[in-house]
């Protein structure tokens, strides 16, 4: 039996309470029967008839009470307990039946409700569904306190229901198109047909993590913020897609801890790491990770400046000619000073060798030609400077994990 709040037993009488149990129970999967024993057991009748309705979840993960607006218990108890005694009263004047659960389940705090079809249209149904998010709105509205940018309440409204048996299945569908409220953060009401199928522009995406990358050393830090602005607000946003989501914070997470190791930054590797279960919506996570890229381009920028002039122009050097063999005798024969001398100073400035930057440098070159072109391996390694196939593959292993037909096999599927 799924758990409920003691807190509702406050709110409620006794039948109430019953009741929003039981209509809890048969979202997560209770038989009818088993529905019926319980009914008995607790002296309570649903009085509802589990055909021909339809199911509507709303609210608010429960994450963003008490992250971003420090609800706690006694406030949202408070504002579903006003919400809930209006949409009942709209249902009478609708002359709508139905039921509510409060759910506490999966890191939410949501209120479903099993609306009754009977003679109302889909229409009609849905117009409902929009009073109901309207309501529940304005009841966080009323506060001060939960005045919010991204605050809204996104409201799903399930396909018609013929039975008992689809409800839990149902309902299963409505939770997980609730998580969509991360893409489509403003108050409105969603069905299954309104949720795009995107897949994202993984090239783009691509494009734009190398511009973030060499931009965290570039002198304007608005260049930076536009890319990290596109890559959120038009790839992750308008992809509808988890996975992609996934990917693109993984991916920041790999070059935060690069670039801690590249600038030696003095920040526990626990700020430098992003998780999507922390964010409520797209725009909240371009916030944090905006916030986390400046913090690293002042220090590059700090970095930069600290930085010799010598290994300032290896630098410059290396990025206009590492897509031919060369190496710490050209670069100093190019600065005009002994190589050990060049060696040491970009050593101390950058705590990488020369040599290991290169073969860095030339690793993240290969991977976009890896992933958006159909050339050759041993063309690819010779672009970036490698002339030996096999002797590439060895390094691309050991800078990735993966050869390099297994990094493009993996990022094409």
């Amino acid at each position: 039996m799924m758990k409920q709040e003691g807190c509702w037993m406050e709110v409620y009488n006794k039948e109430i309470f019953c009741r929003t149990m039981i209509v809890n129970e048969a979202l997560f999967g209770q038989t009818e029967k088993q529905l019926r024993m319980m009914m008995n057991e607790v002296e309570t009748e649903l009085n509802f008839d589990f055909h021909d309705f339809y199911l509507c979840l709303t609210g608010l993960p429960k994450k963003y009470y008490t992250a971003e607006l420090n609800m706690n218990r006694k406030d949202f108890v408070r504002i579903f307990e006003a919400f809930i005694r209006q949409i009942h009263n709209q249902a009478r004047q609708d002359e709508i039946e139905m039921m509510h659960a409060v759910i506490n389940y999966d890191g939410s705090k949501q209120i479903a409700f099993l609306i009754k079809k009977g003679s109302k249209s889909e229409a009609e149904i849905l117009a409902f569904a929009g009073r109901i998010m309207e309501i529940l709105e304005a009841e966080y509205q009323k506060d001060d306190r939960y005045q919010h940018s991204s605050l809204a309440n996104f409201t799903v409204l399930s396909p018609w229901i013929c039975d008992y048996s689809a409800l839990a299945a149902t309902f299963e569908t409505v939770r997980k198109l609730s998580r969509m409220a991360y893409f489509h953060m403003r108050p409105i009401v969603v069905q299954q047909q309104d949720i795009p199928e995107g897949k994202g522009d993984w090239k783009r995406i691509r494009e734009l993590f190398e511009q973030i990358e060499l931009l965290i050393f570039d002198k304007n830090v608005r260049k930076l913020e536009l890319a990290v602005h596109e890559l959120f607000s038009k790839e992750v946003k308008l992809s509808y897609n988890f996975d992609l989501a996934y990917a693109v914070i993984n991916d920041l997470n790999r070059l935060t801890m690069k670039l801690k190791d590249q600038l030696n930054l003095e920040l526990p590797s626990a700020q430098l790491l992003f998780r999507l279960e922390r964010y409520f919506s797209v725009e909240e996570t371009e916030k944090n990770v905006l916030q986390l890229l400046r913090r690293i381009h002042q220090e590059a920028a700090a970095d930069y400046q600290r930085m010799s002039p010598i290994t300032q122009q290896v630098l410059a050097w290396i990025k206009q000619n590492y897509m031919r063999e060369i190496g710490l005798q050209e670069a100093a024969d190019h600065l005009g000073l002994a190589p050990a001398y060049v060696s040491r100073t970009f050593s101390r400035d950058l705590k990488v060798s020369l040599s290991a930057y290169i073969t860095r440098l030339r690793i993240e070159r290969a991977k976009p030609l890896l992933m958006e072109t159909n050339m050759k391996i041993a063309e690819i390694a010779d672009n970036v400077g490698i002339v030996n196939r096999d002797y590439f593959s060895v390094l691309f292993k050991k800078n990735t994990g993966m050869r390099p037909q297994e990094y493009r096999d993996f990022y094409r599927q």
